[in-house]
């Protein structure tokens, strides 16, 4: 067993009432990571937009995620539903009484790409590649956030590198261990995030076709999640499905339908990447 490294605190820097936690750093991070690969794609013309519309696609981007993927929690993981089906009405948007699902997230934001897509003119095939490109290292770096949160953690184990995760109070004392867990955001990480990113920035080479690269982008996180849910620790006002499936597990099966369906579908259609140079170069250099 290895106990969480003590010298990791969820807080990068505290001064009074200032506090700026390495959560947020990393999602920040992961923000102009994936900004910086657009920028790159425009550039390089393998996406077909101005380099300058991108921060304009991120903000889509990001109230597209936030309201899916707070929609989703409500919907399928909040258990306050239960009691009163139209508390989502009342609270849409007050995350701190409830969470993110990242299912949701996934689905607003491609609902976002359609919608930008049409505004700016732009193929939207393209445009979803250009965004599986760049959003392994966001999630990367966010499961790496979910770490240094200890949080998300998996099931109870025995396995060599199984890990104590330490229980804080609401002033980040450790008053506490859990029992030895799988590490399983380190498993997302690596899986999610970098083992994703490697495979479809190789892929890129040698896809010639618009859609085929978000199908693919979509099915390995659907296969990376599903597995990983075995070792990740369920939602705890949420019961197995069939005796061992989790609702993760559920929703990656439906993501992993439709990347396979985009792929076959982008194949069969046959649409070339490269296309007409953007209308805009002010922000590709």
């Amino acid at each position: 067993m290895i106990h969480y490294p003590e010298f990791i605190k969820p807080d990068l820097l505290h001064l009074g009432p200032l506090r700026v936690r390495w959560y947020g750093v990393m999602y920040i991070l992961g923000f102009f990571a994936g900004r910086q690969i657009l920028r790159h794609l425009c550039k390089t013309r393998w996406l077909r937009m101005a380099g300058d519309k991108v921060d304009d696609f991120l903000i889509a981007l990001f109230i597209g995620m936030l309201v899916g993927a707070r929609l989703i929690y409500m919907l399928v993981y909040y258990r306050a539903t239960e009691m009163d089906p139209f508390i989502w009405y009342k609270t849409p948007f007050a995350v701190w009484e409830g969470g993110l699902a990242f299912h949701g997230g996934a689905l607003g934001m491609f609902i976002a790409i359609v919608y930008f897509a049409r505004r700016e003119k732009v193929p939207y095939w393209n445009l979803a590649d250009a965004l599986v490109l760049a959003a392994p290292v966001g999630l990367f770096l966010g499961r790496i956030g979910n770490f240094i949160n200890a949080e998300l953690y998996g099931r109870p184990t025995d396995v060599p590198w199984a890990m104590a995760f330490p229980i804080r109070d609401f002033d980040e004392t450790v008053i506490g261990y859990t029992e030895p867990r799988h590490p399983s955001q380190l498993y997302e990480a690596m899986t999610e995030g970098l083992l994703t990113l490697a495979i479809l920035w190789i892929a890129k080479r040698f896809i010639k076709n618009q859609g085929v690269l978000s199908g693919l982008g979509i099915s390995c996180y659907a296969v990376f999640r599903f597995i990983v849910e075995f070792f990740r620790e369920k939602d705890a006002q949420l019961e197995y499905y069939f005796g061992w499936m989790t609702m993760g597990q559920i929703l990656c099966a439906v993501m992993l339908a439709v990347g396979l369906g985009m792929m076959a579908f982008n194949a069969r259609r046959a649409v070339p990447i490269a296309g007409p140079e953007p209308e805009s170069q002010s922000a590709t250099t």
